[in-house]
């Protein structure tokens, strides 16, 4: 799976920020499965080497490998829930699936008629063609304000539409420079959350409300309603995307659960053997650590793909106008 694109780092982000997000998110999912597999079995074998672990008496190796093999198989049945729960999600019937296509072309033509644009068909395009809408209402608000408003009013929508616009501009640039993925789309706007503008553009209105003309009144309803055009498609991307996720994972797990239950049971074989040890000793001492970092590959990879989907989930769980502290980062 491809990488969402890097970013420049904002000042005061540090080392470790930019680890987490790269775990969290940014970082491919089978460099971090494979990279905690190898760890592992990198530290059995550093055990191993030191004389810790020096692998005299293979009884106990009899319950790793059978708890990996039951886990493996574990991880199959984890495979066919996701499958069943994917599955029930598109079973609908014809009235619900008209429902549904009525609701997106709805929603679709809203941001047609606001853009005088035909939407593209990808989320990359579609999110541009949004952001650029929003980019466009906010300016025009802050040039219908200019006159009519008091100093203070003046600099406070003037702050307002500088925010947006700044955030307009890093999705906008992000969005161009990623690629056209889904997830990459929908990770240009985890950290965006315009809960806090909307509620500022409310308190404007209440606090200047006998000040402001027909037009001014007007641009802040646009403003607001291509806030929450945006917000609606983050959502529609995250489910998406949830789908995508799920279901790649679930095809990844047999991928790798397969062969690490082979090479477990293979192992288990090879310590039937009469004799104390089925290899000389320079042998055990890499095979069991290789044979353990590939048995538990399956669980490294169901780690790193569930990280970035309960990350996604939490930083986009609420909607707007409401926001949370998890969509604060």
């Amino acid at each position: 799976m491809a990488d969402s694109p890097a970013d420049s780092e904002p000042t005061g982000v540090t080392a470790i920020d930019s680890l987490s997000q790269w775990l969290l998110l940014d970082g491919n999912r089978f460099v971090i499965a494979a990279g905690l597999a190898v760890a592992s079995g990198l530290a059995y074998l550093a055990l191993s080497i030191t004389g810790v672990a020096p692998l005299v008496d293979t009884q106990p190796l009899f319950y790793a490998f059978s708890g990996l093999i039951s886990g493996n198989f574990t991880l199959i049945t984890v495979v066919v829930s996701i499958n069943q729960l994917l599955l029930s999600q598109e079973l609908e019937s014809p009235g619900g699936l008209e429902s549904e296509i009525e609701e997106t072309v709805d929603y679709r033509e809203e941001i047609e008629a606001a853009t005088n644009r035909a939407a593209p068909a990808e989320p990359s395009g579609f999110l541009r063609l949004v952001v650029e809408s929003a980019r466009r209402d906010a300016q025009r608000l802050g040039g219908v304000t200019a006159d009519g408003l008091p100093a203070d009013a003046r600099e406070e929508i003037d702050e307002i539409v500088t925010d947006l616009t700044a955030t307009f501009d890093r999705i906008d640039d992000l969005v161009e420079g990623s690629e056209s993925g889904i997830f990459e789309t929908l990770s240009t706007t985890l950290e965006t959350n315009f809960a806090h503008e909307i509620q500022r553009l409310e308190e404007f209105r209440r606090a200047h409300g006998d000040d402001l003309s027909m037009a001014t009144d007007e641009a802040m309803d646009d403003v607001r309603d291509r806030l929450r055009e945006i917000d609606i498609a983050r959502q529609y991307f995250k489910s998406l995307y949830l789908q995508v996720e799920l279901s790649r994972l679930s095809r990844y797990l047999f991928y790798t659960g397969l062969p690490a239950i082979g090479v477990s049971v293979a192992t288990l074989f090879a310590l039937t053997s009469l004799s104390a040890a089925p290899f000389e000793e320079p042998i055990r001492t890499v095979v069991f650590p290789t044979a353990v970092a590939i048995g538990v590959f399956p669980l490294t990879v169901l780690f790193a793909f569930i990280l970035r989907t309960a990350t996604v989930t939490e930083r986009t769980v609420a909607i707007t106008p409401f926001t949370t502290p998890e969509q604060e980062v």
